[in-house]
């Protein structure tokens, strides 16, 4: 396996303005990205993709490789990821005859992700001998819409499965893909994250931290500052 890690970042971020460096736990956000993908063992390169020249200079620093800016035809708040994804392994191809055989796409939104969950990820995907990966966690077994009239519409009710939790089915959601795992050649075949063989790899609810908007700064922060606590508190349920 020759595994880049690709991070995009694009410019013109609306909801917080300049999100992808805005600091976080005393550090730029996409650091944390950074960070994560150059501390696995199984990552060979980490490389952003951005369109914004502070987001490189500040990426780069890090330890992050910029080999091309994204142009910005491919870095609207519209553009699909996957074009910035296919742009750089182009150019990686053409300009640095440079192949690898997977991708692992880690998004800045999820700075509580560890080096060590990208190496579990890519150990699972190798034993299950999967085409693609998402991280997911658990969820409640009911989905529901509400309506701008509040009223609630079912999508999917797993509580008729059973009468008590214990032998409820076990429901997952995205966690805001804190690891997106891919064969090259299926991502380019099938121009998605999610085709063939696709294997879910579970992250603790409570680190699947998503920042979207500012209370998911603020509570990413704080969860952040006392993961250890929170973590040393849980695993002492089970001593």
């Amino acid at each position: 396996m020759k595994l880049l890690a690709l991070i995009p970042a694009r410019g013109g971020s609306k909801g917080i303005p300049k999100k992808n460096i805005r600091p976080f736990a005393g550090k730029p956000l996409i650091a944390h990205s950074i960070e994560a993908g150059k501390g696995s063992k199984y990552v060979d390169r980490v490389v952003v993709t951005t369109d914004d020249a502070e987001i490189a200079e500040i990426a780069k620093s890090f330890g992050a490789e910029i080999p091309v800016l994204r142009p910005a035809e491919i870095a609207g708040d519209k553009s699909p990821v996957m074009e910035a994804v296919i742009h750089m392994l182009d150019y990686l191809r053409d300009k640095e005859g440079y192949e690898p055989t997977h991708l692992l796409l880690l998004q800045t939104t999820s700075p509580l992700r560890r080096s060590s969950d990208i190496d579990a990820a890519v150990e699972l995907f190798q034993k299950r001998g999967a085409e693609s990966l998402v991280s997911m966690c658990r969820t409640e077994n009911g989905l529901f819409t509400k309506d701008e009239h509040d009223v609630v519409e079912t999508v999917y009710d797993g509580y008729k499965a059973a009468t008590n939790r214990q032998m409820l089915p076990k429901c997952y959601k995205l966690d805001g893909c804190m690891l997106y795992l891919i064969g090259v050649n299926v991502l380019r075949e099938k121009r998605s994250f999610l085709a063939g063989k696709l294997v879910g790899f579970e992250i603790p609810r409570w680190r699947s931290v998503d920042l979207d908007d500012p209370e998911d700064f603020v509570v990413g922060e704080l969860i952040h500052r006392h993961a250890s606590d929170i973590e040393d508190k849980i695993n002492a349920f089970f001593v």
